[in-house]
């Protein structure tokens, strides 16, 4: 995609879309954001609004109606569109990412087809789902979030369009490039359809080199070697200890001293090969709570963290201790 003029559509996969199209056949456009943007920048100072109670932007959405508004994807509060940068107080503002009730739109604007959306919120109840599978036989063009790896019972597409198969990379998780393979294979191999297209800016990145090509089995030992080489699970333990609270000084004070006894425990049981350091979590703060972690990392590391739950008191001090934590760099 870095050869492209267009940063969603590739020349390739608009050929195709109109090719389709033509014969009448279904295709399937996986795009895992939902909604209508990701947010809106001010391009004056580059201000981007924030949940109040949850450290996300806000994503906006449309309605029936067309009407915009504002939601936080994690606590639900919902937000006017402001006609205004709150920082600068400029009025040069724009919507910034693309959803997928954006890529409807855009198919009903060049294509002159509706496309039938499917995420989290039409396929959560039995009933919904049913009325999705009635609903989809009659359609060309549908848009699902990576809820339709899994596919539905209905005739398979003729062709899947997979966008922005590396945008799950860029997240500090070191299971992100384990999650992408999976997410691009299963959905080309469940749907059972040998025409697909997957976009990227990083065409040699081996989760989605390897998922295009079916090779599982490959993927999987250059996977253990990367986990193999860093002791991550299974060749390694991680052990999360997470705080969080409601006043941020308060937080990162708790924090700080419970870290600098795990460093004395760590000298005084002579465990220098263990990784010890303190962290936020991807999403800093939630339903108007701060949150941090202190992450452990080593080899058989369960008999020390025995000895510091119980000499640290942590359940006491409101520390919780996660001892099969993934996802965690």
């Amino acid at each position: 995609m870095s050869k492209e003029l267009d940063y969603h559509f590739s020349q390739l996969t608009q050929q195709w879309i109109h090719k389709y199209l033509k014969q009448n056949k279904r295709i399937l456009i996986i795009w895992n954001k939902k909604w209508y943007n990701s947010g809106i920048i001010c391009h004056d100072c580059g201000h981007i609004p924030q949940c109040h109670n949850c450290s996300v932007s806000i994503n906006y959405h449309k309605d029936i109606h067309g009407d915009s508004f504002g939601l936080c994807h994690i606590c639900k509060t919902q937000y006017q569109l402001p006609t205004s940068c709150k920082k600068c107080h400029k009025t040069n503002i724009k919507a910034y990412g693309m959803g997928i009730q954006q890529i409807a739109q855009r198919c009903k604007q060049e294509y002159n087809k509706d496309a039938y959306i499917i995420d989290s919120n039409t396929v959560n109840s039995p009933n919904k789902i049913k009325k999705v599978q009635d609903n989809i036989q009659t359609q060309q063009i549908i848009i699902g979030t990576s809820i339709l790896t899994a596919p539905l019972q209905s005739r398979k597409p003729d062709l899947i369009i997979i966008l922005a198969a590396d945008h799950g990379l860029h997240i500090p998780d070191y299971t992100a490039t384990e999650n992408n393979f999976y997410h691009i294979h299963d959905t080309i191999h469940h749907h059972q359809t040998s025409n697909f297209i997957v976009q990227t800016f990083n065409p040699e990145e081996p989760s989605i080199r390897f998922a295009c090509a079916d090779k599982k089995d490959a993927f999987e030992q250059n996977n253990n070697e990367f986990k193999k080489a860093h002791r991550y699970p299974p060749f390694g333990e991680i052990v999360v200890i997470s705080y969080k609270n409601e006043i941020e000084s308060r937080l990162h004070n708790k924090v700080d001293t419970v870290y600098k006894e795990l460093l004395y425990l760590q000298q005084k049981y002579q465990t220098e090969n263990m990784e010890i350091y303190t962290t936020p979590p991807l999403v800093y703060k939630m339903f108007g709570k701060y949150r941090y972690n202190i992450v452990i990392k080593g080899m058989a590391i369960r008999w020390f963290i025995d000895i510091v739950y119980s000499k640290l008191k942590l359940a006491q001090k409101w520390f919780k201790l996660d001892r099969q934590a993934a996802g965690i760099l």
